[in-house]
């Protein structure tokens, strides 16, 4: 039994999985490859390439062996760049919960986050896994795959586009910043207010241990708002989602 293979969808398949394993290596949770086994890495990039093979026109396959070449850098370079505005926008999640541990005084124990493979403070890692649980159960990931999906038909993303690119990313890090001031600074607040409060205490009245109550305080008012805050999470995720539909969409139509 012999089997047939198109040598121009072979092609085809080969330029998309080679992007769709770029985009994943760049972006969270595929980006951490002590959490993910490269062959299940690369079996998604498998998977990925072929549900969106039929969005590449066959005009856009090369033929000869330079052009193959020139269009396998830049499939490459294409994925880091759709990969990159997920990445940055999505790790304001776990950002803002570090910035409550800061000030919450919990970040005193080293912990491993399973995610990264490194020393996270607790409540980053509990708003980083929050944020992926909400991702997959609000099916966040199809917005994402659909975007990468349909940036295949409108090509590669060149190199004269980098202008383009930078500003993206470079938007995307002051979003990043902003979102997870946002996230995060209901909760510094009341922390912060706790902190001014116990340090009148203690010029009141001197004889208090205020260190002994106040690490307790400001503990018990960190889960609390946590607890609070994180209701608010799903609405913030679904606007970082809107901004990396809207970056991707920038990117692939602006080349």
């Amino acid at each position: 039994m012999s089997f047939s293979v198109d040598p121009l969808w072979l092609l085809g398949f080969l330029l998309v999985f080679v992007r769709a394993l770029a985009w994943l290596v760049v972006v969270p949770p595929f980006s951490n490859s002590a959490t993910t086994p490269r062959p299940v890495l690369i079996g998604f990039a498998g998977g990925l390439a072929l549900l969106s093979l039929h969005q590449v026109p066959a005009s856009a396959i090369p033929t000869d062996t330079a052009g193959l070449i020139g269009a396998l850098v830049m499939q490459v370079f294409s994925g880091v760049i759709l990969g990159l505005p997920v990445q940055i926008l999505l790790s304001a999640i776990s950002s803002a919960g570090s910035m409550v541990d800061l000030f919450g005084g919990l970040n005193l124990p080293p912990s491993i986050d399973p995610l990264s493979a490194q020393q996270t403070p607790i409540l980053g890692q509990l708003y980083e896994q929050v944020g992926m649980v909400l991702l997959f159960v609000t099916n966040g990931e199809m917005l994402l795959v659909k975007g990468f999906a349909l940036s295949l038909g409108k090509g590669a993303i060149t190199l004269s586009s980098s202008a383009l690119g930078a500003g993206v990313i470079s938007a995307d890090v002051a979003t990043y910043f902003t979102a997870t001031l946002e996230i995060a600074a209901p909760l510094v607040a009341v922390l912060f207010a706790a902190q001014i409060g116990l340090a009148l205490l203690s010029k009141a009245a001197p004889q208090m241990n205020v260190w002994l109550l106040g690490f307790p305080i400001q503990v018990l008012l960190s889960l609390l708002f946590v607890a609070i805050g994180l209701q608010v999470l799903p609405g913030y995720l679904s606007n970082i989602l809107g901004r990396i539909g809207t970056d991707m969409a920038l990117l692939v139509n602006g080349h």
